[in-house]
């Protein structure tokens, strides 16, 4: 949905360099946002290894760790639980996406020549 929503922009942007289609698509590619949401999938996978490396440490040495956390965030952190556990989640997804989105649109992080 991002993408789209940056894509609508930077053609409209780019429309009145009389581009064909293919050249449109091409410069579409090479915005930022691409490059980040890149970097986001990346990320994604490398923390799917992590975790799976944690899954081979010893079940006690982490079970211990994982109580303590859900001990202390069950009586400090009104957003952990059952009816907001999910906002808790949210926030930072949605920070990231409306990063992806300035980004895309290069609101911020603007490379040196813009989307030629």
């Amino acid at each position: 949905m991002i993408r789209w929503l940056v894509d609508k922009y930077l053609r409209k942007k780019l429309q009145h360099k009389k581009l064909t289609e293919d050249q449109i698509v091409a410069e579409t590619d090479k915005s930022p946002g691409v490059l980040m949401a890149s970097g986001y999938i990346a990320g994604g996978a490398l923390a799917a290894i992590v975790i799976a490396i944690l899954q081979g440490v010893p079940k006690q040495g982490l079970a211990n760790f994982n109580r303590a956390i859900e001990d202390w965030s069950t009586a400090h952190n009104p957003l952990f639980g059952e009816h907001n556990g999910d906002l808790l989640s949210m926030i930072p997804f949605f920070i990231l996406m409306l990063l992806l989105y300035l980004v895309g649109r290069e609101v911020i992080l603007k490379t040196k020549s813009g989307t030629t």
